[in-house]
């Protein structure tokens, strides 16, 4: 019978314990804490509920404006690192400028020294070619010239005409023909 008794009436306890000790936790938050004596003041006494929604308004602006100082030093920092970021941008951006424009700098004197050094070598070789070749065919021009005048100079005095290849019906020079009038 004992059991009996357990299983429906114990089901049965479990809501009041439940709200019993809530209402206790209440009471005891009314009377033992400095908040729930504030509370009992307000509710006691309304002109005082006044003052207290004034100083908790207060006490938010307080707040919020500590709140809003660190954010906006929040911003001002992250600006700064922005900004700081931008300049250290720029100025990597202008040494890279600065070392491709040396490197550019520098092939373009070695491109040009290397066009300089060609040009002085094939002006040595146009020297070389001119003392080479070209003076001795001007020498053996200027010795066929003057054998030919000697010969002239020998046959003239016979008839030049008779002597094949040596005609003076094909062009003459101005000097030739100045000593062939003679």
């Amino acid at each position: 019978m004992d059991t009996n008794m357990n299983r429906s009436g114990g089901s049965n306890v479990w809501p009041y314990v439940i709200v019993g000790s809530a209402i206790g936790g209440a009471v005891g938050y009314l009377l033992m804490t400095d908040n729930g004596r504030k509370f009992r003041r307000a509710v006691a006494n309304p002109e005082d509920l006044a003052n207290n929604l004034e100083d908790a308004r207060g006490f938010i602006e307080r707040k919020a404006k500590i709140v809003t100082d660190k954010v906006h030093g929040v911003i001002d920092k992250a600006k700064r690192g922005i900004d700081e970021g931008e300049r250290a941008y720029r100025q990597a951006e202008q040494d890279y400028q600065a070392r491709l424009m040396g490197r550019i700098e520098g092939k373009q004197n070695e491109i040009a020294s290397g066009v300089h050094k060609t040009v002085d070598n094939v002006s040595r070789t146009v020297g070389t070619i001119e003392q080479s070749v070209i003076d001795p065919i001007c020498e053996m021009g200027a010795l066929y010239k003057g054998v030919e005048r000697g010969i002239r100079a020998l046959i003239q005095k016979d008839d030049v005409r008779t002597i094949q290849g040596l005609s003076s019906e094909g062009p003459v020079p101005v000097r030739d023909r100045a000593m062939n009038e003679y």
